[in-house]
């Protein structure tokens, strides 16, 4: 009976210096800032999603709409949190329902809509959003830590345009 040969592994190039060095970061066919700038994005949500839980005992969806309320004042319903956050209605649902049965959310009847109630945050909510947003903004400064003033201007200008023709692709 012959066996089934399995192919050699595709072999990484190799790459010279800087950040070509990452695993990953240069491959065949996929030679884009686009592909690279996702792999950041699951890095970063990686780190995210391990320092919410491990030092607020937080989600990442939680943190999102904690996120959003703590920086809105008076309020907003779910739809307004999701739209804010770029999140699926759903998952803000869900992780508003969380934080009320943590005591870190609550409700108010909306007058102008009865089905969308108004979320703000409780006492404990604020504490909390407070604690990580600053944990959070160490972070965001860590990862900058290497680019001065005018880097960070034009990266997030990229940034701002890569957004922008985005939102246009249909």
């Amino acid at each position: 009976m012959a066996t089934k040969k399995h192919p050699e592994p595709v072999r990484m190039p190799a790459a010279a210096g800087g950040a070509r060095d990452l695993n990953g970061w240069v491959m065949p066919g996929l030679d884009y800032p686009t592909f690279r700038l996702n792999l950041l994005c699951k890095l970063m949500d990686r780190k995210t999603l391990r320092q919410l839980a491990e030092r607020a005992n937080c989600t990442y969806p939680e943190w999102r709409v904690l996120s959003r309320l703590g920086c809105t004042v008076g309020g907003a319903t779910v739809r307004q949190i999701a739209e804010a956050a770029w999140a699926d209605r759903a998952e803000v649902s869900r992780a508003v329902a969380s934080l009320e049965a943590r005591g870190l959310a609550s409700r108010l009847d909306n007058p102008q809509d009865r089905r969308a109630p108004i979320m703000f945050l409780t006492k404990a909510g604020v504490q909390l959003y407070r604690r990580v947003l600053e944990m959070r903004g160490a972070f965001h400064e860590e990862v900058m830590a290497d680019l001065d003033a005018e880097e960070r201007e034009a990266l997030d200008r990229i940034l701002g345009k890569l957004a922008h023709r985005l939102q246009e692709i249909p």
